[in-house]
């Protein structure tokens, strides 16, 4: 690969990151504060509640990443998301409807096996589905680019993983696995698809 190549890739997905960021944490922080000064914090109410069908669990599933108690709730996930979201716009070819995948599952995963009569708002699942994406991804996949994309986060968060897959009072720990199990299935069925090369003599 020439060197013109490889600055028009780094470039590619240096906009993809960009495009990631305003992708996931616009919608965070312009609901945050719409919910803060509009709606009365009215919008947290759509969090997920465990195996309800109404229509408001329903919303959750799909959007409770974007639902956050208070500014140090929104901001902590955003300094995690900034940096994940900087990988998967690096490594991930395509990352907006990996990210979109991985909000549903992990939406469903909380779903599904969180305590009933709770409600779990928050971004920190798909956080977790993520890492569990580029674990799975580098485990199961082969995808190298992930394996050094786990070590790098690995590195600066292990505590904090490993804090939040410990169950705590007011923290969803079901959030958490749930998604973590959800990124790993995901990526370890993420493998790229190679077009093949036939050599004509």
């Amino acid at each position: 690969m020439k060197w013109q190549q490889v600055m028009t890739l780094v470039i590619t997905r240096l906009k993809q990151v960009i495009g990631l960021y305003a992708f996931v944490l616009l919608p965070m922080w312009i609901m945050f504060f719409l919910n803060d000064t509009v709606f009365f914090g009215i919008w947290n109410v759509f969090g997920i509640v465990p195996r309800t069908l109404d229509v408001g669990s329903m919303i959750g599933v799909l959007a409770s990443w974007t639902m956050h108690g208070n500014f140090a709730h929104l901001l902590g996930n955003t300094l995690v998301l900034l940096q994940i979201l900087f990988l998967f716009g690096l490594f991930e070819n395509n990352a907006y409807r990996t990210i979109l995948k991985l909000i549903v599952a992990s939406g469903m995963m909380t779903w599904l096996i969180a305590s009933p009569l709770s409600i779990h708002i928050g971004a920190s699942g798909l956080c977790f589905a993520m890492l569990g994406y580029m674990i799975g991804g580098a485990v199961f996949a082969r995808r190298w680019g992930y394996l050094l994309a786990c070590i790098v986060m690995g590195a600066g968060y292990w505590l904090t993983i490993k804090q939040g897959l410990m169950p705590q009072q007011g923290i969803s720990f079901a959030a958490h696995f749930g998604g973590l199990c959800a990124g790993l299935l995901l990526g370890a069925n993420s493998k790229h698809a190679y077009t093949s090369i036939t050599k004509r003599y």
